[in-house]
This record gives C-alpha cells, sequence and structure tokens, in this order.
C-alpha cells in the first residue's frame, strides 16, 4: 500500500496569548473522508497591526473564509480560496469592526491560509501576515509577501495562490511578521528544524516574549509538519487456546496463606471507625446547638416613624450638596486646564511620542549593524523592513520636537543603510578646471580627446586637457572665420561629428571648428557650413546631434530640434561632400509634434529626446511604444521614502555610439544624481549620487562620459558651478583614472552626439 501523509500542528494557546494581541487562528482538520478528499485540512491565521482593538475584525473574518470555503463547492480550491477571501473582505467593509483605514496608510488586517489536500499544498498570503516552507533546511517564502495589500480594500480581484506540493519532513510556517521582526528569521528556521511543532512554537514563543524585547502586538503562529504513517501489514488472525478450568466451581482464595482473613479483619475495622465517625459527629453538632439556645439575646429596637416631609428635605439637602460638590469639582477642574493649558498634554504626548520613535529607530539599527553584521548584504529583504521603520520613527521623532543635530546621525546611517539596498552609488567629484563664471552651458568630448566647453558668460568656447586642466580658447564671439564670409555669434549648442566640433550660434549659424589632431597649442580650422533653411528654425533651437552616414569620409547627418518647425529637422550630407543642399533636408519625426519641452537629444541610429523632463525613443520617426525606461529602484518602491518624486532628465549621454550597446546617462536634477539605463531594453543599470554634504549635482550645464579601450570604467565629465567636474563611476583603489581613455562623445541638451557608426534609412 502507498505511504500517506500525516500533519503534525502546533499553535500558541489561548492562554498564552499576548493581551494585546488581535490574531485569530484555526485549524480544521475533516473528520468526514468526502470532505476531506475534496476540500482538504485548512490551517488560518489572520492577523491584525492594531492592538487588541481588531481581535473582533480578526475572528470575523477568519470565521467567513473556514465557513465560506468549505461551504462552496463550485469550483476548485484556488478558485474557492480567492472567493472566501472575498467574501471576507466585503464583510469587513460593512461591518461595525471595520478598522479605519486613512489615506495613504496600510489596511492592518493580513491573512495568511493554507490547504493541505494528500500531498497537495495551496497557499496565499495578504497584507502583515507571511508564510514560509522549509524544506532540506532551506526556509522559502510561500508567496512574496506584500504587506501593502491588507484587509479592508475596497476593490480586490483576490490574492494570488501558490500551489505546490509538500512531502515528508516539509514544515509550514504561518507567522505574523510582528514575530518575525522581533526574533529574525534564523532563529526561526532553526526552531521549526529541531524540535515537534508544538515544542517549537513553545520555544519561539519564550524567545519572543524574552531578552527585553519588549513583546506586544501579534504573536500568531502555526506550524504544520508534514510526516509518513506507513502502510499497515496484516498478519494471519490469531486462534484464541481454552485451557481446562481445573479449579471450576470453587470458591476464590488467595493463594497466600492467611491473606484472605487478614483482609476480612481489615474491612470489618474500617466499617466501624466509620459508625463511630458518625456518632461523634451527632452528639457534637447537638452540644453546639444547645450552646446557641442558652446565649443572652438582645433586644429589639422599636423603629421610629419620620414624616415625610423631613425626609423629602433631607434628600433635598443630599442633593444640593452632591451639585454643589460636583460644580466645585468642575469649577477646579477648568481653572487647571486654563492656567495649565491644553499645550503641556500636548507637549507632554509629543515628548513621549517622539522618545518611544527615537528608541524603537535606536532598535532597527542595531538589529541591522549591532555586533558586526551588516543585514543589508546577508538578509536585505529583513534590512529593508528594520530600516524603512527606523526612517519613518526618526521622521516622526524630528516631528515631535526633536532636534536635526540630535536625529541626524542615525538619519543619515539610515539613509546610507537605504542607499545600499536599492544599489546607489556614491561617487567623489574632482575639479578638472575652473572659470570665473557660473554660466558653462556645454560640453562635449572632442575627437581629440579633449573637451569643449561654451563659456556663455564671454560668449566662447574653450578646449579643455582632461590630464592636465589646461584650457584655450578655440573660438568666441566676433571672430572672423578661417576661410569664407560671416562673424561668430554667441555660441549656443555644441556637438560633435566625425573628426569637427560644430558649434551653433546665436543667428542659427553653424560653424565647423576642427581641431589640429597633432598640435595641441590652439591650432585649428573654422568654418561656417551652409545649412540650407536655418533662417527658418527662429530663436529657439532646443538640441543638436549628428549621425555618422559615411565613416570613411567622415560625412554625417546634422539633426537640429526646431520647435518653430514642430519638428525635429534631417540634413543628410551632399553625395560629392560639398555641404547640406536645400533638397535634401526631410523632417525626421513622421508626424509634426511640440518640440518646445525637448531639453536634449542622443543619435545613434536611433533618436532618444528628452520631452518634460522624461526619455522617448524614436525609430525612423516614430516614438517606440514597446521601449520604456524603468524607474529608479528607490522610486519605484512603493513606500517613496527617500525619493518619491518621479525623476525629471534636463541632460544625457552615452559610453557606446552603437545602437543598441551601451548605456545611456541621464541627469535627474530634482534627485541629484545620474542614472545609467541599458539601450537595449532601458532597465536600470546604475545610479549615482554625491554625499549629501556636497554641493555638486544640483545644477550640471552639460556632460559626457569617457570609457577605457574596453568600454569598461566610466568616467563621468559635467560642468557645473564654474568647473569642469569629473567622477569615476566604478571607483578603484588601486586603479587610476584614465580621463584620457577613448570614448563616445555623448549628447546634451546642449552637447549633442556624433557616433562613429554607419547606418542607412535614419
Amino acid at each position: 500500500m502507498a505511504v500517506r501523509l500525516q500533519m503534525n500542528v502546533g499553535l500558541v494557546a489561548g492562554e498564552r496569548r499576548l493581551p494585546d494581541s488581535a490574531d485569530t487562528t484555526y485549524i480544521v482538520e475533516p473528520l468526514i473522508g468526502s470532505t476531506s478528499r475534496t476540500k482538504g485540512s485548512l490551517y488560518l491565521l489572520v492577523t491584525g497591526a492594531g492592538g487588541r482593538k481588531l481581535r473582533g475584525a480578526t475572528r470575523l473574518v477568519a470565521e467567513r473564509i473556514r465557513d465560506d470555503y468549505y461551504y462552496d463547492l463550485s469550483a476548485g480550491i484556488s478558485v474557492c480560496l480567492r472567493k472566501a477571501v472575498n467574501a471576507a473582505n466585503k464583510l469587513l467593509l460593512h461591518s461595525p469592526d471595520r478598522p479605519v483605514v486613512n489615506p495613504g496608510e496600510t489596511a492592518p488586517v493580513g491573512v495568511a491560509l493554507a490547504v493541505v489536500r494528500g500531498n497537495e499544498l495551496y497557499v496565499t498570503t495578504l497584507g502583515p501576515a507571511e508564510a514560509y516552507l522549509i524544506r532540506q533546511a532551506r526556509l522559502l517564502t510561500l508567496p512574496d509577501a506584500d504587506p501593502d495589500s491588507g484587509l479592508p480594500v475596497e476593490d480586490m480581484d483576490g490574492p494570488e495562490v501558490w500551489h505546490g506540493e509538500i512531502a515528508m519532513g516539509d514544515c509550514l510556517v504561518l507567522v505574523s511578521p510582528n514575530v518575525t521582526r522581533r526574533i529574525g528569521l534564523g532563529p526561526l528556521q532553526d526552531t521549526v528544524g529541531q524540535l515537534h511543532p508544538q515544542a517549537a512554537v513553545d520555544q519561539i514563543q519564550r524567545q519572543f516574549g524574552s531578552g527585553g524585547l519588549g513583546a506586544t502586538g501579534g504573536d500568531g503562529i502555526v506550524i504544520v509538519e508534514a510526516t509518513e504513517v506507513a502502510s499497515t501489514h496484516r498478519a494471519s488472525p490469531l486462534k484464541p487456546v481454552w485451557p481446562s478450568d481445573v479449579l471450576a466451581g470453587t470458591p476464590q482464595r488467595s493463594p497466600i496463606p492467611l491473606a484472605d482473613n487478614v483482609g476480612e479483619g481489615v474491612a470489618a475495622i474500617q466499617t466501624g471507625a466509620h459508625q463511630a465517625q458518625v456518632v461523634a459527629d451527632g452528639w457534637l453538632r447537638r452540644g453546639m446547638y444547645n450552646l446557641f439556645d442558652r446565649m443572652p439575646e438582645h433586644p429589639v429596637r422599636r423603629g421610629r416613624v419620620t414624616p415625610m416631609i423631613v425626609r423629602r428635605e433631607r434628600r433635598q439637602r443630599a442633593a444640593y450638596a452632591v451639585i454643589g460638590l460636583l460644580a466645585v469639582i468642575a469649577i477646579v477642574g477648568t481653572a487647571m486646564w486654563f492656567f495649565a493649558g491644553p499645550n503641556q498634554t500636548q507637549q507632554l504626548n509629543s515628548q513621549l511620542s517622539a522618545q518611544q520613535a527615537f528608541q524603537q529607530a535606536q532598535s532597527d539599527l542595531a538589529k541591522v549593524y549591532g555586533n558586526g553584521r551588516d543585514l543589508v548584504q546577508t538578509e536585505p529583504k529583513t534590512a529593508y523592513d528594520y530600516l524603512s521603520d527606523a526612517y519613518r520613527k526618526l521622521q516622526l521623532a524630528r516631528n515631535n520636537g526633536y532636534t536635526d543635530s540630535r536625529v541626524s546621525g542615525l538619519i543619515d546611517e539610515t539613509v546610507q543603510g537605504l542607499d545600499d539596498y536599492y544599489g546607489i552609488t556614491i561617487v567623489q567629484p574632482q575639479v578638472v578646471t575652473s572659470w570665473a563664471t557660473d554660466q558653462l552651458t556645454g560640453a562635449v568630448l572632442g575627437p581629440d580627446g579633449a573637451a569643449y566647453v561654451i563659456d556663455a558668460t564671454v560668449g566662447a568656447v574653450y578646449r579643455v586637457d582632461l590630464g592636465s586642466g589646461t584650457k584655450l580658447q578655440m573660438m568666441w564671439a566676433g571672430e572672423p572665420p578661417t576661410a569664407g564670409a560671416g562673424i561668430v555669434g554667441h555660441p549656443r549648442l555644441i556637438t560633435t561629428g566625425g573628426q569637427d566640433v560644430l558649434v551653433l550660434d546665436d543667428f542659427n549659424n553653424l560653424w565647423r571648428l576642427r581641431p589640429d589632431p597633432i598640435d595641441k597649442t590652439g591650432r585649428r580650422t573654422l568654418v561656417k557650413i551652409n545649412i540650407p533653411d536655418n533662417v527658418n528654425w527662429g530663436v529657439g533651437s532646443r538640441a543638436m546631434g549628428t549621425f555618422i552616414v559615411n565613416s570613411a569620409i567622415g560625412q554625417y547627418n546634422i539633426y537640429v530640434v526646431v520647435p518653430s518647425l514642430n519638428q525635429v529637422m534631417r540634413y543628410p550630407p551632399a553625395a560629392d561632400g560639398s555641404g547640406y543642399l536645400p533638397g535634401d533636408k526631410a523632417p525626421y519625426l513622421t508626424v509634426d509634434q511640440d518640440v518646445s519641452d525637448v531639453d536634449d537629444m542622443y543619435v545613434d541610429g536611433n533618436i532618444y529626446l528628452l520631452e518634460a523632463g522624461q526619455l522617448t525613443r524614436y525609430q525612423s520617426g516614430n516614438a517606440v511604444k514597446t521601449w520604456t525606461p524603468d524607474l529608479p529602484p528607490d522610486t519605484a518602491d512603493k513606500a517613496k521614502l527617500l525619493r518619491p518624486d518621479l525623476p525629471v532628465y534636463t541632460h544625457m549621454t552615452a559610453d557606446n555610439a552603437k545602437q543598441d550597446q551601451g548605456n545611456l546617462y541621464l541627469y535627474d536634477g530634482p534627485n541629484r544624481r545620474v542614472i545609467a539605463l541599458a539601450k537595449k531594453d532601458g532597465s536600470v543599470v546604475g545610479d549615482y549620487m554625491v554625499a549629501s554634504n556636497q554641493p555638486w549635482f544640483s545644477n550640471v550645464g552639460g556632460m559626457f562620459v569617457t570609457t577605457d579601450a574596453n568600454g569598461e570604467n566610466p568616467v563621468l565629465y559635467w560642468v557645473e558651478s564654474g568647473s569642469l567636474m569629473s567622477a569615476d563611476l566604478t571607483p578603484s583603489t588601486d586603479q587610476e583614472q584614465s580621463p584620457g581613455a577613448s570614448a563616445s562623445p555623448g549628447a546634451s541638451g546642449l552637447a549633442g552626439s556624433s557616433p562613429d557608426a554607419t547606418a542607412t534609412g535614419y
């Protein structure tokens, strides 16, 4: 015969529950075979994160789930579980025991339930409740906990039901998060793996309430262990043997000599003693009653009749006295409240709340970093729960009177831990060179490996050697070109294309600045590029970029964002290399649209636009709907503790010029950071910030990224507050920064791209 599974259950006894625990547990193991085969055994834990006042709500939810699940025979186990939870949620919404949920708060009632039918296991959790499966000394979460999905909620589709198998030796644990938060998952796993379920529950209860942990709140826990019931073996039946009765009919006597005589004598003595006790008790009672009868009696006082008028006056005087006493108490209490003031009571409550919150934050941080441990590295989910709770408690303490100097140290430690959890890299900015101005409005990496920076104060473009920081003025407003006619205006936009640095001035004239590849002292040629219809651009061109179409002779398309035309204009070069012809221009976008809110553009075959602070990818003139950039982890987090606002991108660049290769780097000004996104799928691959006590990343004017010969070890360069800055995005103690390494120039709203690639149809 096949072996069967038997469930050993352990749970917290009712008399050992904490006074302020709202948790309710139900264990239903049907005794009817048909019910057991169709519905299985139900193990249910309903928790409440609001103290004893939620005990009625949790009991109501538990009873409704139990009744609806076993009553509903219309579908399978998973569907019936979801329907039962939905019914319990609706009942709780219309019940007078419904907990009040303020806007922005999480519903406080959580559900963890499991159904075991044969070797099948169904598990679901909802809200602040957790379920774990311990199999072969490994702790598995079933399913992933979502503390923000508690009951009651207005709209509910039903919880996710995990379906799997349970084998001999497996242990299922349904537990309140208050227990795991206080004792940790490690001790819980060890205890359940070593002891019988009920002994394990008792041990966990002792750990939960000992060690100065201050055990309060939910303490519900249910442990189910699967053991094997061996198949039975039926042997041949036993045959009775009837011996001959040789003593039949003789009196039953003891085989011990004189034992019967002694027993009869003892019985006679006991009977006589009992009769003597009864007689003595009767004599004693009669004697006591005679003594009481002979005691002297007190004379009965005769009552005196009081007139009705006198009694009415006495009641009136008593009523006046009570009213007067109450009036005096009210006057004294009002005076005390007036002179002390309600603010004093509120102040005392605020101080108490702040002190409790501060102590709880210290306790949370000690659990994360105490005794040399670092839960962020070993148990990141547990560390996140403690750190987020510490962050909220510190904010509460500060809002209730704790000074910034008192909480700033713990806040910095908490923020650092959350940043580590979110994968944020803190970079160390270095000054490459500085100007006596704060009007640096653009920066690109030139074809000669130097930076080219626009200084809007004097209307000039500077070349900066990234190794020495030496800067040279390469062009300026009012300068005549090396060849041809015209006068240079004030530079507005800058980008690179092939071996050229392209500058657009405020007259919409495009200048080609070609540095000498050998002479590093400033020798260059400055030529005006004839662009057809540039007089129609107006004064609001937003961004400029290029794309190589023939790398052999250095020909490139030019792209300009023109709000007056509601287009991104594309200008391909003439086939003979003579320049750009009027008849060859073409709008890039298939449909005209408002581009007045574009802050930046990058071109690598696809075009990336920063529109109103958000990134959009275009291919063949159409927005790619299937490609969307991911949010940074700290913004995507539902808790939204540190940086709840969506990023607002204003500048971008890239570390690889080839299409769908490398990463985009986007500057998020409101949150003072740079986000790295993979071109291929828009996933976040880096989140870079400076230390909170540093002023950088506050007002970036343009940026680009360099990499080494292998396309690794990116270094970010940007202009801000009159300086060209750099920061190694992969800091290493044994590897020096190489600012002159090979790179692909990036795009900026003031610095476009000129990727070294070939493509057609763009």
